[in-house]
């Protein structure tokens, strides 16, 4: 028993002294060595490495993209990981603390340097960028390793990457090489940190040269394979389409996951060049994708690649046809919907074909990404197309009524007779087509019910062949069909009316409007206010003829750019009627047109015309000396008095005298400084008088005609208010949301933003919940993805029924909107934050003038402003 006691105290004694790591024995070493590597590195390694799984697992890729290098340079991918991140970090920092062997300036313990490694990646996934790179700059400075050097060095770019210092990442980068010991193992993940440093410079040539190499290196073979993805989809990007399909192909033949093979089958073939060879290959993989049920809800974009191969082949009528199956088989997608409707807009525009280019943009506008980067244009064609179509429909409409009105009593009773038959018809197949389209779980909202109601309610009542209106009429109905019902757009808001335009008071309303049944299309008097059968109807539709005339060949021409229809209608504005307003400005716009279109003579003829009818007028100056609105001191002073008079109307809700004042600027001086002014008091004067849409495409010309001045930017500022969702609504709703938003202004002024201080996370909460399970919810959060941190939670009960719930010093402003969007995206608290529960950081100072006054709107606009906007 004593020679046990004594082996039993010798093991003991050296067990503990094997535990000091201040003296470099064999024993100390040893152990040291030891339980660094099996229990607190590679626990944190495989911490690291759950967390990297955990990332591919949960990850969705999107194809219609450019996919990512890195999928971790999505945050949103990073933050459900935060446990696993945070349990590496508390793993390796409990190796370093105890098992450290730093004697005299070196490292005894040889697992220590590889540790520090692990914690500054799990520091640089999470964010941590500067505890990351005080690691980084650590370890390269203190362990003579090469590796451990190297793989620094290379994880000091990516954080300089991360920060947007591209220099100084590129500084570390050329440090590194396979002479000074960077592991070849690693080569593949050097060479696609490379080319993500290119990507986010938009260096597109020499990333697709980094990433050539970094597939070369790379082993595994997934990783591989989605890196050839990325590569097909560069060279498509820089118009290598012969390239990009021979990479596509070759993805396919890897035998790639389900998603990842479909969309390198369809880029293959939109990658397709007509010089590249017979497309048929690619034409017979797609029609056999048509028919493999598991791509039933992908038939829209198989479809839509094979229009883009018979397109680029010539072959317009069949990629049209496989354009409409598209936008019939989407069922899921409804951006690639949008492409396809994209697509026919831009064939039929090109034609043009206006009429029918007109619907499809609608239809785009609808369905496509507002992130697409094409859509603000978009959006501004297909206003201009919408009030190009709108002023045609007047002009037909109004000639319409006008033959109408000479036609026979009897006769035009038995007209609107049968359009009200036609009309009760029209409801009765509505309902039937709604009774279908709900067996189907289909929406019925845009029915034809719907849209026809729309229209005539609007006075939008035709008596003409829709053929007249052209070629691109023609093609409308062929496509769609004379009836139009169960209509694929007429998903769109038709903000554009067929109203007025700009004449008579706005207070006007004709005596017919009053009368009973004028609101009803099923009563005869709603037909017969619209019949100009008065001298003062008959006068007012000649009045909106001219205004659509005009109007539709400032169209043409100015937003179009179309200039033998817009010549063409102005030629008809002059020749329908003796004088109007616009005869002058309409003669002015022919001389210069056809002087552009090479038509001297015409040019000449209208020049004359100034001269000798308008002889007096501010074109005729301009004619005889260019010079002559520049030149005139005078006329500066002013056309900045008419611009002034203009606006002040405009301050008064007088639009359509402030509107008369500028288009008098506008037609007296158009070269003078002050036309940005006028074009963008212009645009807001037609969102009042004419539409939200005539605007929106008004401010889009101003904005892109005067990008980078203060009335480009303003003109921008307004479109990201309505695309935003945002409307005109009543003058008081206006009014009072204005106050408000003063008065909340002068609140957030007590506020300051300051990028250094500490925050505080904030919840707010109705007092009625249970708070202490809240809190403790709460702090459980906090151990499951911030364990390291330690934040302390606390309650404070608030007035009007509200209770706040603390987190106490989540940092600086970057690591406490970190801490924000990870609450805010961790599932257990997501039905809470959907219900409208406020939650913000605040700093310490603010936190006192907050629980101070309390508001909590004025404090959540000044925190959108200054955190969420990226301030």
């Amino acid at each position: 028993m004593t020679i046990k006691r004594y082996i039993y105290t010798l093991i003991a004694a050296l067990i503990l002294a094997g535990c000091s790591q201040e003296k470099n024995t064999i024993v100390n070493r040893s152990y040291h060595n030891l339980t660094a590597r099996y229990n607190g590195f590679f626990n944190g390694r495989l911490a690291l490495q759950d967390a990297h799984n955990a990332m591919q697992e949960a990850y969705v890729e999107d194809f219609t993209q450019r996919i990512p290098i890195f999928i971790s340079s999505n945050k949103e991918v990073v933050q459900p990981v935060y446990p696993q991140l945070e349990r590496a970090i508390t793993k390796t920092s409990m190796v370093v603390d105890r098992h450290s062997m730093d004697i005299s300036g070196k490292e005894y313990c040889s697992w220590i340097d590889d540790t520090w490694l692990v914690m500054g990646e799990a520091q640089f996934l999470k964010g941590e960028y500067i505890q990351a790179k005080q690691i980084f700059d650590f370890t390269k400075r203190k362990y003579p390793d090469p590796k451990t050097k190297q793989i620094s060095y290379l994880y000091l770019g990516r954080i300089f990457m991360e920060e947007e210092r591209y220099e100084r990442a590129g500084d570390q980068f050329r440090k590194l090489s396979l002479e000074d010991g960077f592991p070849e193992k690693m080569l593949g993940e050097l060479y696609a940190v490379k080319t993500d440093f290119y990507l986010r410079q938009n260096r597109i040539d020499d990333a697709i040269e980094q990433l050539e190499k970094s597939i070369a290196f790379t082993k595994k073979r997934q990783v591989k394979t989605r890196r050839i993805f990325l590569l097909a989809q560069l060279n498509k990007e820089i118009g290598e389409g012969a390239v990009s399909s021979d990479l596509y192909a070759e993805v396919i033949k890897r035998n790639p996951d389900y998603e990842m093979s479909f969309y390198a089958k369809i880029n293959r073939a939109l990658a397709y060049e007509v010089t590249g060879g017979n497309s048929q290959e690619i034409k017979d993989i797609l029609f056999k994708m048509i028919k493999d049920d598991k791509n039933a809800d992908y038939l829209d974009q198989i479809y839509y690649a094979l229009a883009e191969l018979e397109l680029k082949e010539g072959n317009e009528e069949q990629g049209v046809a496989y354009l409409h199956l598209a936008t019939k088989k989407s069922v899921m997608n409804g951006n690639a919907k949008g492409l396809a409707y994209y697509r026919l807009a831009e064939i039929y525009f090109a034609k043009p074909a206006y009429a029918v280019a007109q619907t499809y943009y609608d239809s785009t506008v609808a369905f496509l990404s507002t992130e697409h980067p094409d859509y603000d244009v978009i959006l501004a064609r297909a206003n201009s197309l919408t009030q190009m179509m709108r002023d045609i429909s007047i002009v037909e409409t109004e000639d319409s009524l006008q033959a109408f009105a000479l036609l026979p009593e009897k006769e035009q009773e038995k007209l609107i007779e049968r359009r009200i038959e036609d009309y009760i018809q029209a409801e009765k197949d509505a309902e039937r087509q709604k009774e279908l389209a709900e067996l189907q779980n289909q929406s019925a909202k845009f029915s034809q019910n719907d849209q026809f109601n729309k229209n005539m309610k609007s006075g939008d009542w035709y008596f003409y062949n829709p053929g007249a209106i052209g070629f691109g009429a023609s093609e409308f109905k062929k496509i769609w069909g004379g009836n139009r019902k169960n209509e694929d757009d007429w998903r769109r808001t038709d903000k554009t009316s067929n109203a007025p335009l700009l004449i008579a008071d706005e207070e006007t309303i004709l005596e017919e409007d009053t009368i009973d049944g004028a609101d009803d299309p099923k009563n005869p008097n709603f037909y017969k206010k619209s019949i100009p059968n008065t001298d003062e109807k008959m006068k007012r539709s000649h009045a909106l003829i001219i205004e659509a005339l005009y109007d539709l060949g400032l169209v043409y021409k100015e937003q179009m750019n179309d200039y033998p229809p817009a010549a063409e209608t102005f030629e008809e504005l002059i020749s329908r009627y003796d004088t109007s307003k616009y005869h002058v400005t309409s003669h002015y716009q022919l001389y210069l047109m056809y002087a552009e279109m090479g038509n001297p003579s015409k040019s000449e003829y209208h020049k004359n015309q100034i001269l000798t009818k308008y002889p007096n007028s501010d074109y005729a100056q301009v004619i005889l000396n260019p010079n002559f609105a520049a030149s005139d001191k005078v006329k500066d002073e002013e056309v900045e008095k008419l611009y002034q008079e203009s606006y002040a109307y405009f301050e008064q809700g007088f639009y359509r005298n402030a509107y008369e004042l500028v288009t008098l600027g506008l037609e007296k001086y158009p070269n003078s400084s002050f036309l940005p002014q006028f074009k963008f008091l212009e645009a807001l004067c037609l969102g009042y008088i004419d539409s939200e849409a005539r605007m929106i495409a008004e401010l889009e010309t101003v904005k892109s005609k005067y990008a980078g001045s203060e009335v480009g930017k303003e003109a921008d500022e307004i479109l990201q208010y309505f695309k935003n969702g945002k409307s005109f609504g009543n003058e008081l709703a206006k009014t009072n949301e204005k106050i408000e938003a003063e008065e909340a202004k002068a609140s957030m002024e007590k506020y300051t933003y300051d990028i250094g201080a500490s925050h505080n996370f904030i919840l707010l909460v109705p007092d009625t919940m249970d708070l202490e399970a809240l809190k403790r919810k709460v702090s459980d959060f906090n151990r499951k993805y911030f364990s390291t941190k330690g934040f302390k939670t606390s309650m404070i009960m608030l007035k009007d029924a509200k209770a706040m719930v603390i987190v106490s010093n989540v940092g600086y402003a970057t690591k406490a909107i970190d801490y924000y969007t990870t609450f805010k995206g961790a599932s257990e608290f997501k039905k809470l934050i959907e219900n409208g529960n406020s939650a913000f950081v605040i700093s310490y100072d603010n936190y006192a003038q907050f629980y101070k006054d309390q508001n909590v709107d004025a404090y959540q606009m000044f925190f959108d402003e200054n955190y969420l906007k990226g301030k």
